[in-house]
């Protein structure tokens, strides 16, 4: 129990942090949004960059948040009947269907990830609007917000292997004093 208390310790920890970091993202959208306006509105000088930039600035926060969220259980689930199962049977359907969809989807996607990122780098891939930026930096952010979510889900299944080990020895789930689920 200890081993896997650590490494979802460290996996936790690395996440949280990341999370609160990429979630600064937030104030760079904002920051272009206000920099148009302000152009826009009193000096009468729309950008062509800054469309381009607040869709790449919130594409990159989105995925480099996905992890965080998925720790904090910050997505949407309706479990209106998963509630009612026993803790037990909680815990395998948990791992049973991060198995069936989630572990494949990474699985698919990771490795896709890092070519569409490397294709656009080595050919210097730009943007199809008049300003043109790069988009390897974007492409990038999704490898690096799939691998994140990759790592966050070994910690996920690990604490629902937790949770069945400490239901079937009959000690309390979790070691925080928070269910692990």
């Amino acid at each position: 129990m200890k081993v896997i208390d650590r490494i979802c310790n460290v996996i936790d920890t690395m996440n949280d942090w990341l999370g609160r970091i990429f979630s600064f993202a937030v104030l760079g959208i904002l920051g272009v949004i206000i920099c148009e306006v302000i152009l826009r509105r009193f000096f009468h000088s729309p950008q062509i960059w800054t469309q381009d930039a607040i869709v790449m600035i919130f594409a990159c926060y989105i995925i480099l948040i996905c992890a965080y969220g998925f720790q904090k259980k910050a997505f949407v689930a309706v479990d209106v009947l998963f509630a009612r199962l026993p803790l037990m049977a909680q815990y395998i359907l948990h791992i049973v269907t991060y198995v069936i969809f989630l572990v494949p989807f990474l699985a698919g996607l990771l490795p896709n990830s890092w070519t569409f990122f490397w294709n656009a780098y080595v050919t210097g891939e730009k943007g199809y609007s008049v300003w043109a930026p790069p988009t390897w930096p974007v492409k990038l952010c999704l490898f690096i917000g799939l691998l994140l979510l990759s790592i966050q889900t070994v910690s996920e299944l690990l604490k629902q292997v937790r949770g069945i080990l400490e239901a079937a020895s009959g000690k309390k789930a979790g070691t925080d004093g928070k269910e692990a689920l």
